[in-house]
């Protein structure tokens, strides 16, 4: 149980909500933007949660906030490890960044592909198209040929069905053991 000083009414079920849907987003912006290491990018987005728990009045726009808050925790990273040399951040510029963490990131693109294979054809073109080819939601509702509004809604659908049946095809996996 998390308890705050500042904040002793805080719904920890909805800290709980919002940690689970923005803390792989917080550590990939802190592995990809950032080429921060994944264990410290973890602890990074980690604080940033910390940050916003402590006192979560002073926050307006939570997405930007949290945002904000990764890119400063990683700058501010760097600049205390200093673990860059002038010669190994030119190295890294001329590495292809798509393989940087290719070991790290692996996993989660084998189970991205096990997710996607749960979905109908339909769920799983609306996440390639979204994930894989990086069109925005505006983007995405003029190829489906809906609304903004309900091109999100959809999203949103789409990643919570992957979710349920990822899960569910994980547990079935434990159960055959």
């Amino acid at each position: 149980m998390v308890t705050t000083g500042s904040a002793p009414d805080f719904d920890e079920r909805q800290f709980e909500a919002l940690y689970h849907e923005h803390f792989g987003f917080l550590v990939a912006v802190a592995i990809q933007k950032f080429r921060v290491p994944e264990s410290d990018a973890e602890t990074l987005a980690h604080e940033v949660f910390l940050s916003y728990l402590k006192d979560p009045a002073h926050v307006r726009d939570l997405n930007r906030w949290l945002l904000g808050a990764i890119c400063h925790a990683s700058r501010y990273y760097w600049r205390v490890n200093n673990r860059l040399s002038r010669e190994a951040a030119e190295e890294i510029e001329r590495i292809d960044p798509s393989t940087i963490n290719i070991l790290e990131s692996l996993p989660n693109q084998i189970a991205a592909r096990e997710a996607l294979e749960c979905l109908s054809p339909r769920y799983q073109e609306i996440l390639r198209l979204r994930f894989f080819e990086g069109l925005s939601v505006p983007e995405l509702a003029a190829r489906l040929g809906v609304k903004k509004k309900y091109a999100a809604k959809l999203l949103t659908k789409c990643l919570r069905r992957a979710e349920t049946l990822y899960e569910r095809k994980g547990r079935r996996r434990l159960r055959r053991r």
